[in-house]
């Protein structure tokens, strides 16, 4: 039997590219977060991220004296267990691939399962997590609930916003990441601001509608990616209790989504494998979000 070569890494770059190309995956501006860069593997499925602790602001400085010298620094490191491993295989058999006109050679086959199951996976993986991180973590705080529409946006958009500003998250690089339905609310908004002069004796519409303006708005996901829970067991099932979510308001570099494919390999048809091609691919993933920095994320889902 011919041995197997791992395209481990050779496949990851290559199915990045095929993301950034096609505009598959709606939640890749999330999956590559500038703040990947800060992750350090440690093995397989471990990543540390290096947390720079500052011990004590400034004092008041008194005249001819001499002040104690020490080092007023903490290098930290915080360790996630990268917790989604998944797999997926297939036999093809080789009489299949010639009777089919290639049709189900295994770059076929991949290349479909990448775009109708991994895909929309990885999309509610994402989703989903981010809310099950912020509600652990905030317990509540930063998740509004509520029967969203057209009468109701503005308030609730510009609270988040406040509640942002509030904090201290950086305004610039703020991003939404929507349904259809809401995505269409805030384009009705957006051009009805602009062609009707629309406001209210303290003019907060106008304001709430140029802060929508300062916002970069994703291209609509659909709903169905958009649920509060899912089972991962086979695929991504939405679970029976699950909600859904309208939007949410993140500074992107305030989670991190550590990929890692350790292996992929293509074995040719042997007697181990009754005659057929076997493909078979492993990765280990996950969304985090930093304690540090949950204030950058809020979630807005039914109530």
């Amino acid at each position: 039997m011919s041995a197997i070569i791992n395209y481990a890494e050779a496949y990851q770059q290559g199915l990045q590219q095929r993301y950034a190309a096609n505009g598959l995956l709606y939640t890749q501006k999330l999956w590559n977060s500038p703040s990947n860069n800060l992750l350090k593997f440690n093995g397989a499925k471990t990543v540390r991220v290096p947390k720079l602790l500052i011990k004590n602001g400034r004092k008041d400085r008194t005249r001819r004296s001499i002040t104690t010298v020490e080092a007023n620094y903490e290098n930290q490191w915080e360790t996630y267990e990268l917790s989604n491993e998944r797999y997926w295989s297939t036999l093809v058999d080789p009489s299949d691939v010639d009777e089919t006109q290639q049709v189900t050679s295994i770059a076929n086959i991949t290349k479909v399962y990448n775009d109708e199951e991994k895909v929309p996976e990885m999309d509610k993986q994402m989703n989903s997590t981010l809310f099950a991180r912020k509600n652990s973590i905030a317990t509540g705080e930063g998740i509004e609930q509520i029967n969203l529409d057209e009468t109701n946006f503005l308030a609730t958009f510009d609270k988040l916003m406040t509640d942002m500003d509030e904090k201290g998250v950086p305004s610039v690089g703020r991003t939404i990441f929507c349904t259809p339905q809401v995505r269409k609310i805030i384009k009705n908004l957006q051009q009805f601001s602009r062609t009707v002069p629309v406001q209210n004796n303290s003019g907060e519409i106008n304001r709430i509608i140029s802060r929508i303006d300062d916002v970069t708005i994703e291209p609509a996901i659909p709903s169905d990616r958009m649920k509060t829970l899912y089972d991962f067991t086979t695929g991504a099932v939405a679970d029976a209790t699950a909600k859904q979510i309208h939007f949410f308001l993140i500074y992107i570099p305030c989670m991190a989504a550590p990929q890692k494919y350790s292996f992929v390999g293509l074995d040719a048809p042997s007697a181990a494998n009754s005659g057929n091609w076997l493909y078979y691919e492993q990765s280990y993933d996950d969304v985090l979000l930093f304690e540090t920095k949950h204030e950058g994320l809020a979630f807005v889902i039914e109530q």
